[in-house]
């Protein structure tokens, strides 16, 4: 009934995949207890920076790869930065608002990626098991966003914001029709696997335990504190630091099986070079806190002007007028959230493990 494999290796699946959310989750209380608020910013910084380091590493290192997606490589990049650019000067919150939505169901699927490749080395599940695992996540993802104490007040108060009250009746409402979809799907979930098993197929135990942890982490965090900071902190080293394994070990991998001994890359993640492939990620955030701290006019070439955008003040509304302070928050969370952009697109095709290449370097 049962077969296990694992993505690295039994212990360091046991570190980083299935230990990692119950570290990141006692970290992020630790900071909420003993850190003021700019943790936040500072796990964005080296945690969430160098995730994207990985990521051109990942996508333009391997000499295969970049052959490949020449075209997605070059183009979609340029295509992104321009329309943030442009988005940025004319609707700014509303290009933030697309970044956090685009940033949440990346992770979303980067977990679903991780369960697809513990079926994919355990060989288990049957051909229909990544689309039941697919809804899995959304279901239970959606869930946590529309019935958590953390995520509720947010999306409430946008549908004030948007002249669409919901009463307190509409809420509950919302909440026992979306726990009554997840507990019905859950049990439809159930019934494919006992399906799977009387077909012949097996089970990874390990993808479940997997699963359960990263969830656990999201749940725990979004219904037993109401800080962002507890949530960002527990979410980001999760999803940061699993990234930059996968990314580091596929990379090795890719760049040893084709004997490129040469380039970058390969120097970056050589077994002997670890050392050097954290400095790079230590460098390559240090280099971006120096681009984010210069002044807004400075990093913006000038042609930014949040303050002017939105300084006008709403009549019916107190103290709504934008300042300068509040102009360099919302500026530094744009830039922030638009470097992630490129890197959702790229992770958006280079790790399909349906794509035949990219399950060999797995």
């Amino acid at each position: 009934m049962f077969r296990t494999g694992f993505i690295l290796s039994r212990n360091a699946d046991l570190i980083w995949f299935l230990g990692l959310p119950y570290f990141a989750l006692a970290a992020s209380l630790a900071c909420q207890q003993w850190l003021p608020a700019i943790a936040v910013a500072s796990v964005a910084l080296w945690i969430t920076i160098p995730h994207h380091l990985a990521t051109w590493i990942r996508a333009y290192g391997i000499a295969e790869d970049r052959k490949r997606w020449q075209g997605r490589l070059i183009l979609g990049p340029i295509v992104i930065f321009t329309m943030a650019l442009a988005g940025l000067k004319w609707a700014p919150i509303s290009v933030l608002i697309l970044a956090i939505l685009w940033d949440k169901q990346h992770s979303l699927m980067q977990q679903h990626g991780f369960a697809r490749i513990y079926d994919f080395k355990a060989k288990t599940g049957d051909p229909s098991t990544a689309r039941f695992d697919l809804i899995l996540n959304w279901v239970l993802f959606s869930n946590l966003f529309l019935t958590s104490p953390f995520f509720t007040p947010i999306w409430l108060r946008e549908l004030y914001r948007l002249h669409l009250p919901v009463s307190a009746d509409g809420v509950q409402f919302v909440h026992q029709i979306s726990w009554s979809i997840t507990i019905i799907y859950s049990l439809i979930y159930f019934g494919h696997l006992c399906w799977a098993v009387q077909k012949g197929y097996r089970l990874n135990p390990v993808k479940y335990l997997f699963l359960g942890s990263s969830y656990f982490l999201w749940y725990f965090t979004a219904w037993h504190t109401a800080s962002v900071l507890v949530y960002t902190i527990a979410s980001q080293i999760m999803h940061g630091c699993q990234y930059i394994v996968i990314s580091y070990w596929y990379t090795r991998k890719k760049t040893e099986r084709s004997g490129d001994l040469t380039s970058w890359a390969a120097a970056l993640v050589r077994p002997a070079n670890l050392q050097v492939f954290v400095a790079g990620c230590v460098l390559y955030a240090f280099a971006y806190q120096l681009i984010i701290g210069q002044s807004l006019e400075v990093f913006g070439f000038g042609s930014f002007h949040l303050q002017e955008q939105y300084g006008t003040p709403i009549r019916y509304l107190a103290d709504t007028q934008m300042n300068q302070v509040a102009a360099y928050d919302l500026f530094a969370a744009a830039i922030v959230e638009l470097t992630s952009l490129t890197h959702f697109y790229l992770d958006s095709f280079i790790w399909k493990v349906s794509d035949a290449q990219t399950r060999e370097g797995l």
